[in-house]
């Protein structure tokens, strides 16, 4: 009987405990979209992004293509390594495979120097408005006693009810135009 009164007297006040949090949410895109720079900044990121990677696709393609034609005369065997294969090709052939292979890896080194300059883009130009947005919020959720503020794009498929009242994109959303 103890135990049971126990367990009841710790429900209620882990129930009163979570109902006296103070929780809200947030649309996080409609933060984001309402400044102008993040939306620039993230189209001319993934402008950038894209021609790196159209270009680097264009390098790896013409590469193979080039392989393709000059290992084709030698008909490569199903088990035969390009080490093999290098053994029988003619000199000018085996000139051609390495100059293959020096491309392949310049190709690879400009890979990872698009990579660096799309992070550094990213750090530049992004990173600083997101930080910006979380700061904001943080500020806002400690000034106003939450425990948490929740991002509605994360939990929408997992909610069953939410309190419009809790929402408090438009609030963020003035606060970080003062700014």
């Amino acid at each position: 009987m103890k135990v049971k009164m126990f367990l009841l007297v710790v429900t209620l006040l882990a129930t009163t405990y979570l109902s006296g949090q103070q929780i809200a949410y947030i649309y996080t895109d409609s933060v984001l979209l309402s400044i102008p720079k993040y939306g620039a900044n993230v189209s001319e990121f993934e402008s950038v992004k894209q021609n790196y990677q159209k270009e680097l696709e264009q390098n790896k393609l013409q590469l193979q293509e080039r392989l393709d034609k000059l290992i084709k005369p030698y008909i490569k065997g199903e088990k035969e390594t390009l080490a093999t294969l290098k053994m029988r090709m003619t000199p000018i052939d085996t000139l051609s495979l390495t100059a293959l292979i020096d491309e392949s890896t310049i190709v690879q080194n400009k890979s990872r120097s698009y990579d660096n300059l799309l992070k550094s883009l990213y750090a530049r130009d992004i990173q600083p408005i997101l930080d910006n947005v979380t700061k904001t919020i943080s500020d806002y959720a400690i000034k106003n006693n939450l425990v948490a503020v929740y991002s509605m794009e994360q939990l929408r498929t997992s909610l069953v009810y939410v309190d419009n009242k809790r929402n408090i994109t438009k609030i963020i959303v003035e606060l970080i135009r003062k700014k």
